[in-house]
């Protein structure tokens, strides 16, 4: 007879639990007890059927369905630590913190900790720009290529040099070429040689620089010595006076005692 009611006893308490929804009810002393609703905590559990639920304060959360009475606390997102402050956090669910622009999350499932974006350097450019929870991805600049500034987007071609103008500078992954007017001075030695079809005389005189000789100043005022070219046949000086284009021919007087 005992046995019996042992095994009535127990498939009533199967079917009753059976019977319990298992995200909103509970069971307790053969009961199937109502749960709080998310956001709430329970206070007591006095009134199985009819419980006495509490909103959860600030800065905690229920997700779910429960008969705990306390509410789970919310992780706080310290400013210091380049965390964004969380405005109003939802009471039903978890809201995770969130890093400040520049920084992203070295976990995607629990942001715990902030790290600074990679800056791409000079010579590099953006490939993917970082995120709240991902890193930025930098590349070199291709040959041909440069960028000057800190994290460029795209990295420009090096100027071409136009009609007349030759590389004077050649261009980098961080700065562009440099060009300038056609000149043999900035002519490539080896293109002067093609020019000149090889003769060295020609192609060290493309290379020698221009000296120009200075010019003697001549004393005007200076009296010219005698000359054949100003003697007369008698010997004498021949003389010209200023403005004048005549040549007259002096005769030096003799002296007797």
């Amino acid at each position: 007879m005992r046995t019996g009611f042992t095994l009535y006893a127990l498939v009533a308490l199967l079917y009753l639990v059976s019977c319990c929804e298992k995200d909103t009810h509970y069971s307790k002393d053969d009961k199937c007890c109502k749960k709080c609703g998310p956001g709430k905590r329970m206070l007591v559990d006095d009134n199985c059927e009819d419980p006495r639920c509490q909103d959860c304060q600030d800065g905690e959360y229920q997700s779910g369905y429960t008969s705990e009475t306390r509410c789970e606390r919310q992780p706080s997102c310290d400013p210091n630590l380049h965390f964004l402050p969380q405005n109003e956090p939802s009471k039903t669910r978890l809201s995770r913190c969130q890093c400040e622009p520049g920084y992203y999350c070295t976990q995607d499932d629990d942001c715990d900790t902030c790290t600074k974006h990679t800056v791409c350097k000079p010579g590099q450019r953006v490939v993917k720009k970082g995120s709240p929870v991902s890193d930025t991805a930098c590349e070199a600049c291709e040959h041909g290529t440069f960028s000057t500034n800190d994290s460029s987007d795209i990295c420009r071609k090096w100027s071409e040099c136009k009609s007349g103008y030759v590389q004077n500078t050649p261009g980098s992954s961080t700065s562009d070429q440099i060009c300038g007017e056609y000149t043999v001075k900035n002519l490539p030695k080896k293109t002067i040689e093609v020019l000149t079809h090889g003769e060295n005389e020609d192609v060290e005189r493309a290379y020698r620089p221009v000296i120009q000789q200075p010019q003697e100043d001549i004393d005007h005022s200076v009296p010219v010595s005698p000359t054949l070219s100003n003697l007369t046949d008698n010997g004498n000086y021949v003389a010209q006076e200023d403005g004048k284009l005549t040549i007259t021919p002096t005769t030096e007087s003799n002296s007797f005692s």
